[in-house]
């Protein structure tokens, strides 16, 4: 499927774009010209939906668990991509995202953007992470046939260099001026602005081009220590390194953790991320940054200097 010559005809939906990330990505589709956004939300009257209307996005009321086939296909209608920001469980992840990415198809789109937007969640080993297993779950199940023009794309980028982030991995406390980190603190990792991942998945998603099913993107590549250095280095302040054990010691306390409060994801799942990010099985494979020129991505510096971090 080529798109049409006249831009104004490039229609892209995005699911759950009230989100941080969502919403960033309809920013960046809509810095294309002749772009048109249909946001897909679930609550109509969310305060954050003012100001989708104020920039002339499409609002469609939908909810990705409940909707109806016909609802869904309503929504996917003439769209050129389908892109996916929702978070959730497995009845959003898998559930939810493979309706909305059979009806983009049926639709006639031309790609389906999962929500993805992590380190390489293909190459853990089950159980690493569950949010991970759950999106490798989808990626298996929403693979298309050998020869299928329709596309499903897996945007990753790593980390998000963003403060909150490190915060919930328990890497950064920036008040308190301390880093901490399991393992050795050598182990490289990728790290990516929301901006950026936003701007590269908006170009993915109106590439005319065929778009590889594992889109690795990245602003920066290095280990927590080199990052403790560069971030004393913008901020002018010394941090205290805290390692917080062995990566053995980190699957443990995992482990205890699950035991102790089964139903509390927020006890341990920070945790996991943590194992996939110091445990360098996760690192993104070739970078494909370059398919987009337009987009240079910032560096971990450059992050940090501009207050991400």
């Amino acid at each position: 499927m080529k798109r049409s010559s006249s831009p104004s005809d490039t229609l892209v939906v995005v699911a759950g774009a009230t989100g941080r990330l969502g919403r960033l990505l309809v920013d960046s589709l809509l810095a294309h010209p002749g772009v048109t956004v249909r946001a897909l939300v679930r609550d109509p009257d969310d305060p954050k939906v003012e100001g989708l209307v104020r920039e002339g996005v499409e609002l469609a009321g939908f909810d990705a668990v409940a909707a109806s086939d016909e609802a869904r296909a309503e929504v996917v209608r003439g769209a050129y991509s389908v892109v996916s920001a929702l978070q959730g469980g497995p009845e959003v992840i898998v559930d939810a995202q493979l309706s909305l990415m059979r009806a983009a198809k049926r639709a006639g789109a031309r790609r389906f953007i999962a929500s993805a937007y992590s380190f390489d969640f293909f190459s853990l080993p089950e159980g690493v992470n569950l949010n991970s297993d759950w999106r490798r779950a989808f990626a298996v199940q929403a693979r298309p046939e050998p020869g299928d023009a329709f596309e499903v794309v897996h945007v990753m980028q790593g980390i998000f260099a963003d403060a909150f982030v490190l915060g919930f991995l328990g890497a950064l406390d920036a008040e308190r001026g301390v880093v901490r980190y399991w393992g050795d603190g050598t182990t490289p990792i990728d790290w990516t602005t929301w901006e950026d991942t936003a701007r590269f998945t908006a170009a993915a998603a109106l590439d005319e081009r065929p778009v590889p099913e594992r889109l690795y993107v990245r602003g920066d590549r290095m280990d927590i220590l080199t990052f403790a250095r560069t971030w004393e280095q913008a901020h002018g302040r010394t941090v205290t390194r805290e390692r917080l054990g062995s990566l053995e010691e980190l699957a443990q306390e995992i482990e205890r953790r699950m035991a102790a409060e089964p139903r509390n994801m927020m006890a341990w799942l920070p945790l996991m991320y943590a194992r996939g990010m110091y445990g360098g099985k996760a690192l993104l494979g070739p970078v494909l940054n370059a398919r987009y020129p337009e987009i240079q991505a910032e560096t971990v510096a450059q992050a940090i200097a501009h207050g991400a971090v």
